[in-house]
């Protein structure tokens, strides 16, 4: 089937048609691709983590065993009542698994699969759109009219208005990816409850950092033992997109750089003179927060840190569907452990 956008996904995903029997879900925003995905699995299965109603996949789980596709598709739910098997990453192994399904040699159990940019040429992309068996989203960045939108109708839903000097200031400070946007709204909306209307000073109130978020200043608030500041942009960063693999690797890349920083000092050094000789050289406006760091960090506690989320790192590559979670537990525990000597050091 010829792409389609997504109030066709909300009109099947309200009324499915038995006779589609797959779902995909692409685009270079991850974020979104994810949410999208989630919310069509839980509106199907009523779930997105019930082991009985929701299969999760990813194309390499299918690379030693391509017949597990068809396998979970014809399976049954242990208690009765919809079944989705829903496919992260799908790539070339997902391809060939579901070309039955899509030929019509099977049936059974809604497939929701996700997957990155896809260009004109991808298998997979074709496959779907020449299916009368097969749905296609893809998720181009959102205009700002689509945006303006989703937060409307999400403050809608609670009782709130938005004027449009407060709406034009929201979108500026939320950006253009469109799970950031949903979940800076819902957050505005839980922090307007009790009122009418949304003022731009709540707007700027709840957004106002959201637009600042790079790895980076994740770095320093983990490092720097802001456990909630590094929590907040864990997730927004998350969920705009960014893989939380990638958020692992760029807090241990700081704690290297710490590292260097602490041993040039310890050899004679001064602050001063090891940020300048520092490589690449660190920002200014940095530069305080960074030496702020070397403070709170004893060596042997940065060498500790470092160990930690090199395994975290390895950890999240190898489970990759729980790679949020396992980074965010070992990033808000360090953050915890800079905050606790901190206090040692009072």
């Amino acid at each position: 089937m010829t792409a389609i956008k997504q109030p066709g996904l909300e009109s099947f995903l309200r009324k499915p048609d038995p006779s589609i029997t797959a779902v995909l879900i692409y685009g270079d925003e991850a974020g979104a691709v994810r949410d999208l995905a989630a919310r069509a699995v839980k509106q199907i299965a009523g779930s997105t983590d019930d082991p009985f109603a929701v299969v999760p996949l990813q194309d390499g789980d299918l690379s030693g065993n391509p017949g597990r596709l068809a396998d979970e598709v014809q399976s049954l739910s242990m208690f009765g009542g919809a079944r989705v098997i829903w496919v992260r990453d799908a790539g070339e192994t997902f391809t060939k698994a579901a070309k039955p399904l899509l030929d019509g040699a099977l049936s059974g159990n809604l497939v929701i699969a996700e997957a990155g940019t896809l260009p004109k040429s991808s298998q997979l992309r074709q496959m779907f759109e020449k299916s009368a068996r097969a749905l296609v989203l893809p998720l181009y960045e959102a205009e700002s009219g689509e945006l303006a939108g989703l937060v409307e109708s999400i403050l809608g839903n609670d009782g709130l208005r938005i004027d449009q000097d407060a709406l034009h200031r929201f979108i500026e400070l939320a950006g253009t990816t469109r799970s950031l946007v949903r979940r800076e709204a819902e957050k505005l909306s839980t922090f307007c409850q009790g009122s009418a209307q949304v003022r731009i000073q709540d707007v700027e109130t709840i957004c106002g950092n959201t637009a600042a978020a790079d790895p980076e200043e994740l770095a320093d608030s983990v490092m720097g033992g802001d456990v909630s500041g590094a929590d907040r942009l864990f997730h927004i960063l998350k969920d705009g997109g960014v893989d939380p693999g990638r958020l692992i690797s760029a807090v241990h890349l700081h704690v290297m750089r710490l590292q260097d920083l602490k041993a040039a000092i310890e050899t004679g050094a001064s602050p001063d003179q090891a940020m300048r000789s520092a490589r690449p050289m660190i920002f200014f406006k940095r530069q305080p927060k960074v030496k702020r760091q070397i403070r709170i960090w004893p060596t042997a506690e940065l060498l500790s840190a470092g160990s930690t989320l090199g395994h975290a790192v390895q950890q999240a590559r190898q489970n990759a569907q729980l790679g949020g979670a396992i980074a965010s537990r070992c990033l808000l525990s360090i953050a915890r452990r800079a905050l606790a000597l901190q206090r040692d050091q009072i």
